[in-house]
């Protein structure tokens, strides 16, 4: 990323030198003219004030254009890095993001993105200086060489015990912000397991104590690194005073100079105590960022949404045309008995018709909530073919695909915003009307299509999620054990009225589910069995086979 951003703000940065450049220039003129001034006299001073205002002016001028570019820079860079970081974790696939963690992919949008965005606050500001420091050491120069060579000496040895400092705190900066991952992946199962952990104060001591560890150990890293900061931000105060010291009491006794010399000396290198300190300062930011560019990048998400998506039709404009599963398979590894082994989900096929009602049973971990993820493309399968209207779907078309469908799952998330099939807010009294038929409206409300209340149980989320997904008014339907958790009355409301009015809308609908006694409501009855699907009798078909052998009869 860090790469690309340079290439896209190249002409910001290239104008950033010469602005610095001028600003630096201008700087040492002002510098030149007080020395003139202090070491000469009034009487005798080369330059009069006119030169010196217009010199402040001119200094002005390039200051404020010069902060105008930086504030333009930094504001344009940290929304580019911001959307282009929510647009990579947008197309990135599920599988993915699920390998990388979502405490990873957390921490690196609060965190790294933040001192991410400080790389590009701090070079025009960096440049700026470091252009002030060498203007400095150009006029040191012109007054006098030798002298100039005693202070670089002692410069260079400055700057490299600083370098050595810097690179210091490198193994540590890396291993805090490692481990940063974990905590932000300890502080979610402090809140979610916080029933669990109240029940068991041997798991709670357990628990903190890993946490506090982690804590205590990136405190340690942390003192260390502030430890090295300290010492670089002393160093380099005590390195300028020792240069003066060594100016005032020993050049003139090395180096035959006159008091107007040392005087400019001195002048410039108080002059230069801010900008050295503020490009040390800089330097540790620096380092900072590009940690937190190398961690944005290891996450391996993907670099742009794709392009080239072709369109597939909505099954609502050709009725009658099936989703098609042929010899699909997909592979994944999943935990057994503390184990990890490989498991896969078919090879199977599958046809799914608009109008129809799908049962999915089967044991836990048998791959029913993969065989969603499949049908629907967050797991694209890894071989076999998905069909759709007769079309097959591949990478170039995936995208339009997905739009075909609304999944609920058990660990589904509610959005507050209620939009209809085209992405718009939705009339407020058309939610309501539906808030009312799912029980809901008396414990949220709706206005200006925004959901008021989404911290509910879980039974009355899993029916905000049944009204989000009715106005998306998308054609096919999959559904997770969304019944799990109703109370019989809403139960029998799914099966029996819920689920009939999604199938006379011509929806194709697939449900997970363990309701046997429900199965009758479905045309089609699947079990799953160790990554294999078996077709089974519904009541509904046995009730038909009998009646029609009585009537033959």
């Amino acid at each position: 990323m860090l790469t690309s951003l340079y290439f896209k703000y190249k002409w910001y940065l290239i104008f950033t030198v010469p602005m610095s450049l001028l600003l630096g220039m201008a700087s040492m003129s002002v510098i030149a003219i007080i020395s003139d001034a202090l070491g000469n006299g009034l009487d005798n001073m080369q330059y009069g004030p006119v030169v010196f205002f217009c010199a402040i002016g001119l200094l002005f001028l390039l200051g404020l254009g010069n902060e105008l570019l930086r504030a333009r820079l930094s504001a344009r860079v940290s929304y580019d890095i911001q959307q282009r970081m929510i647009a990579r974790v947008s197309a990135t696939s599920l599988e993915q993001v699920e390998r990388v963690g979502l405490p990873k992919v957390i921490a690196t949008m609060t965190q790294d993105l933040t001192v991410a965005v400080r790389y590009f606050h701090v070079l025009p500001e960096l440049c700026v200086n470091i252009a002030i420091v060498l203007c400095g050491v150009a006029f040191m120069a012109y007054l006098s060489l030798p002298v100039l060579g005693l202070v670089a000496a002692c410069l260079l040895l400055t700057g490299v015990v600083i370098t050595l400092l810097v690179l210091g705190t490198h193994k540590d900066r890396v291993s805090i912000r490692e481990q940063l991952d974990t905590v932000m992946g300890h502080y979610q199962s402090l809140v979610k397991g916080a029933k669990e952990l109240t029940l068991n104060r041997h798991r709670q001591r357990y628990f903190t104590g890993r946490l506090t560890g982690i804590l205590a150990d990136i405190r340690g890293r942390t003192q260390r690194v502030l430890s090295l900061l300290a010492w670089m931000e002393s160093w380099g105060q005590l390195a300028i005073f020792a240069i003066l010291g060594t100016i005032i009491f020993l050049a003139s006794h090395l180096v035959p100079v006159s008091g107007e010399i040392i005087v400019g000396f001195v002048i410039t290198l108080l002059f230069l105590l801010e900008p050295i300190e503020v490009i040390i300062s800089h330097l540790d930011e620096l380092v900072q960022a590009k940690v937190a560019f190398d961690k944005i990048d290891k996450l391996k998400l993907a670099e742009a949404i794709p392009q080239g998506q072709t369109d597939l039709p909505l099954l609502t404009h050709s009725q009658g045309k099936t989703l098609s599963l042929h010899d699909v398979v997909y592979r994944y590894e999943r935990e057994d008995d503390g184990q990890v082994k490989a498991f896969q989900l078919g090879p199977l096929s599958l046809q799914l018709q608009p109008g129809e009602v799908t049962l999915i049973i089967g044991g836990n971990g048998t791959g029913k909530s993969t065989l969603l993820k499949v049908i629907c493309g967050l797991y694209p399968p890894q071989s076999g073919q998905l069909q759709i209207a007769g079309q097959p779907v591949c990478a170039q078309n995936m995208a339009a695909f997905r739009d075909h469908f609304s999944l609920i799952m058990p660990d589904f998330c509610l959005f507050e915003d209620v939009l209809d099939a085209n992405g718009q807010p939705c009339e407020d009294a058309e939610v309501a009307a539906m808030l009312t038929q799912l029980k809901l409206d008396k414990v949220v409300s709706c206005k200006n299509a925004v959901l008021d209340k989404l911290e509910l149980s879980q039974g009355q989320r899993k029916r905000l999620a049944l009204l989000l997904m009715y106005f998306e008014s998308r054609p096919i339907v999959l559904l997770d054990e969304w019944a799990a958790d109703q109370d019989p009355t809403f139960k029998r409301i799914f099966y029996k009225e819920i689920l009939p009015s999604l199938k006379a809308q011509g929806k194709t609908v697939v449900v997970v589910s363990h309701d046997e006694r429900y199965f009758d409501s479905a045309d089609k009855v699947y079990k799953l069995d160790e990554g294999r699907l078996q077709p089974m009798l519904t009541k509904s078909v046995i009730n038909a086979d009998q009646s029609l052998s009585q009537h033959t009869a």
